[in-house]
């Protein structure tokens, strides 16, 4: 079973920080993130670009926007680009 014993919103974002293998320090990074700008289902951060963007703009996340670019870089840059 995917999701064990756990159902709903935050389960489905624990399950994708496990399953992605996010650390600690990145997993309270996303969560304060959704504190500050929050989702219906968090774990659309993961699919949707807007959020991170606006933590990216987010003064209150400027100690962070180094992981924050890396983390918006590996979901949302295209990859493909350069080949």
């Amino acid at each position: 079973m995917i999701f064990g014993a756990r159902v709903g919103h935050d389960a489905l974002f624990d399950e994708v920080c496990r399953s992605i293998e996010l650390d600690k320090k990145t997993k309270t990074l996303l969560q304060s993130v959704l504190k500050k700008h929050p989702l219906a289902q968090p774990a659309k951060i993961f699919i949707e670009p807007d959020t991170m963007m606006k933590a990216l703009n987010d003064p209150d996340f400027s100690e962070e926007n180094d992981e924050l670019k890396k983390l918006y870089n590996s979901w949302f840059t295209d990859q493909r680009k350069g080949r």
